[in-house]
């Protein structure tokens, strides 16, 4: 698992690109053809290699499987990654403000928290491709989240909306502090 999300990072910070970019080997025009046959500067140019990237956050199999089968179960129908992301970084901030519990599993497990987990959608939610991705841009330090504590994906009037301060709203999910 954890190589299929380095593979997926890879591929989206690179954007497909096959190798380094090119070295500079234009002579400057000020140089003179005595100049350009030194010993100095006709070593061949060698390519840099782009280092990986560092994940920002170790996470445990067990809590990225936590993370992949929420983002499915609650935004995985959407296919947008970023809205799937979204609300994996509303679970770890929720994580980080300690006012929820002190564990991705206590913060999911919670009661009354989360309508997936009480329903069984969660513990049947298959992750897609669209979660894998999420994922990945989470674990790599993407977060757009804003802080947000609270997230619903509702029309009209919800007790979120009358008893919370809407930060964001993205695809048909709104995001709460």
């Amino acid at each position: 698992m954890n190589k299929l999300i380095s593979l997926l990072l890879a591929v989206l910070l690179l954007g497909g690109c096959a190798g380094a970019a090119p070295v500079e080997t234009t002579v400057p025009p000020e140089t003179t053809a005595a100049e350009t046959t030194s010993p100095e500067t006709t070593a061949a140019p060698t390519e840099t290699e782009t280092e990986p990237p560092v994940p920002v956050l170790e996470l445990t199999e067990e809590e990225q499987t936590m993370l992949l089968k929420i983002g499915m179960a609650e935004r995985g129908h959407t296919e947008c990654t970023e809205c799937i992301a979204l609300v994996m970084c509303t679970i770890l901030n929720r994580v980080e403000s300690s006012r929820f519990g002190s564990s991705i599993k206590s913060v999911l497990f919670a009661e009354n928290q989360f309508t997936p987990v009480s329903t069984g959608a969660y513990q049947k939610a298959e992750p897609n491709e669209a979660t894998q991705e999420a994922l990945a841009m989470v674990i790599y330090g993407w977060d757009e989240s804003q802080g947000a504590l609270y997230y619903e994906w509702c029309e009209g009037e919800s007790w979120h909306s009358k008893n919370l301060n809407l930060l964001f709203q993205h695809c048909d999910t709104r995001f709460y502090n």
